[in-house]
């Protein structure tokens, strides 16, 4: 992930922003896909990351994304 494709996805989102479900799935796969990359870097941050990704093993009905 860089900033060209943040900025793309960015993009993606405003131009879904009229069908808010589109949108909203889009915004959070960005910040799912964000906070993977910096996982899989070095640090406190990418244990902090890795924490947070622990949510995707709850068991729980999610309504989008």
């Amino acid at each position: 992930m860089n900033k060209k494709e943040i900025k793309r996805r960015i993009r993606e989102i405003k131009y879904f922003q009229s069908d808010d479900e589109k949108a909203h799935n889009c915004e959070g796969k960005l910040y799912s896909d964000f906070i993977l990359y910096v996982a899989n870097t070095e640090g406190e941050l990418a244990e902090m990351a890795k924490m947070v990704l622990k949510t995707k093993d709850i068991d729980f009905n999610r309504w989008c994304g």
